[in-house]
């Protein structure tokens, strides 16, 4: 799946043999569009709880190796931290965080559910997800926002799972996501909305993302300032032993 960041149904039964298109060939028409080598970012991620909002700042350097991904998050306004984020294939992802210390530990597994940054999108949110790593299952169509949608549900079948099902809503004519649905032990607990897309040296890039909780507990946005696709970005920058 093309990068954002996520991860990861709605109740509904509807007879395959109604669709000319299954869950998975959607999923892999978004898989096929052109994406980038390795990307350069600067953006802000706007908190907001109750009538508070927290601004950070950070740049992020990507680049693929092949079915794998490597990215680097840098904070630097107004707290100073990193991650260092490894997916892989097939596996589940392995990050590590720089605290404002300069001390560098693993994400353990069991935080993969918790909150980034104190925002409202959790670790398991951050980096690239690898098609393979979901069973998909058309269950219907419909809208997002002005757009016609196919829903496809997403299950993850290796690794822990953070959350236990969503729903992509792909867009029919771009192929792109236009929102997920994610649920936690069946329940739906939050949404992400791409409120903006811009096309970037021939690839959709996301430039607005909202996070928002059903329970009403607040909504976290994510702006992309800009963004270089196809750089030359040097190997050295990403890995452990220079982060």
């Amino acid at each position: 799946m093309k990068k954002t960041i996520l991860p990861i149904m709605i109740l509904a039964f509807v007879a395959p043999a109604a669709f000319a298109i299954t869950g998975r060939e959607i999923m892999e028409k978004n898989d096929k569009l052109p994406s980038s080598s390795a990307s350069i970012q600067a953006s802000i991620l706007a908190i907001q709880k109750g009538k508070l909002v927290e601004k950070k700042e950070f740049s992020s350097v990507s680049k693929k190796y092949g079915k794998n991904t490597r990215t680097k998050i840098t904070f630097t306004s107004p707290t100073r931290m990193g991650f260092l984020i490894y997916d892989e294939a097939g596996k589940d992802s392995t990050q590590w965080i720089k605290l404002t210390s300069g001390k560098v530990r693993q994400v353990a597994s069991s935080d993969k559910g918790k909150p980034w940054m104190n925002s409202h999108f959790y670790n398991e949110d951050i980096g690239d997800k690898d098609i393979d790593t979901y069973t998909y299952k058309l269950i219907g169509e419909g809208k997002s926002g002005e757009f016609e949608v196919y829903k496809v549900s997403a299950v993850k079948k290796v690794g822990d799972k953070v959350y236990s099902q969503g729903i992509f809503y792909m867009d029919k004519t771009e192929f792109i996501p236009r929102q997920i649905d994610l649920y936690e032990n069946g329940r739906h607990t939050k949404t992400l909305y791409f409120e903006k897309y811009e096309k970037i040296s021939g690839i959709w890039t996301p430039r607005k993302l909202k996070m928002t909780r059903t329970d009403g507990k607040g909504t976290s946005l994510l702006y992309v300032k800009s963004v270089q696709h196809n750089q030359s970005v040097n190997d050295a920058e990403l890995k452990k032993e220079n982060f």
